[in-house]
């Protein structure tokens, strides 16, 4: 069973792989992840899940198992050949901007009969993830936005007068 989302952003491919490749920096932004570790194909990590809105919380291991600057980053986690959930986010860029592509695909024996029972619920919290991806793009689109040229300097208030003629 697998389920799909896509959105557009406006930036740079390159922009948008730096925040999603950020996997320490998930915590942040991340509705459910709390990642300890650095993107490296084959890297075994550690990843608390946040579950009933941060209330409770579930600590697994995640493998990256897709890694291609700037465009594809994907993770493995639950016990294989059990119930595996196959998670990446793709990257293409266009003329104007990027869409990015999130996809969670629940495999193994059980993986089946459980995604399809937990469909809706996935669906739900993956637009949720994708809202909270959205708005750290916007957040940082405005602190990309700032130059330091455009910034107008205070106005000095004139220096008092010397030796004026009423003192």
């Amino acid at each position: 069973m697998k389920e799909e989302t896509t959105f557009d952003f406006n930036m740079s491919a390159l922009r948008v792989w730096s925040l999603i490749s950020d996997l320490r920096g998930y915590a942040r932004w991340h509705p459910i992840y709390c990642i300890a570790g650095d993107a490296k194909r084959g890297a075994e990590m550690d990843v608390t899940w946040l579950l009933f809105k941060g209330d409770r919380k579930m600590m697994t291991q995640m493998v990256i198992n897709r890694l291609t600057k700037p465009q594809l980053i994907g993770w493995q986690m639950g016990v294989k050949g059990f119930l595996t959930f196959d998670e990446r986010y793709e990257i293409e860029p266009i003329a104007n901007g990027v869409p990015i592509h999130h996809s969670v695909e629940c495999r193994g024996i059980i993986g089946g009969l459980v995604g399809r029972m937990m469909r809706k619920g996935l669906r739900r919290t993956m637009r949720v993830q994708d809202a909270a991806f959205l708005a750290l793009l916007r957040r940082q689109s405005r602190l990309l936005g700032r130059s330091m040229r455009h910034h107008r300097r205070p106005i000095k208030p004139p220096p008092p007068p010397r030796g004026a003629a009423n003192d």
